[in-house]
């Protein structure tokens, strides 16, 4: 008689919107960092699915805020590349282990490409 122990991790999805620059690709690496790590030490399995967007209008690319980070399908970080410790608190946060402070994953101003027209959003939390 066999006892077969399965072990199944805890599972997130990340998605990165990226543009081909530095700072699109630091957070790809920190993403594959932070990944490993949870899964060594916490064991929580990262998914990750890179985006790379091309986008030809020059000023297109200004108002697309990239790298744009979603986590379990919630946007936690637009604009920039997170530290570790950032990412792997909102990692956890979404998978309710966290303290991960709420405040901080609002966006403040959500910026609209509308036809030529930009147009600013205020989101209250």
């Amino acid at each position: 008689m066999t006892i077969e122990n399965e072990f199944e991790p805890l599972k997130v999805q990340v998605i990165l919107f990226l543009d081909f620059d530095e700072e699109s690709e630091k957070a790809l690496q920190i993403t594959w960092e932070t990944a490993e790590e949870l899964l060594n030490n916490e064991g929580i399995w990262v998914e990750i699915i890179p985006i790379h967007t091309w986008i030809g209008d020059p000023l297109g690319i200004e108002y697309a805020d990239l790298p744009k980070i979603l986590i379990n399908g919630k946007t936690m970080f637009i604009g920039r590349s997170p530290s570790k410790k950032e990412l792997k608190e909102a990692i956890l946060d979404r998978l309710n282990k966290g303290t991960f402070i709420k405040e901080e994953a609002f966006i403040t101003a959500a910026r609209i490409w509308d036809y030529g027209f930009l147009a600013a959003a205020m989101i209250e939390p």
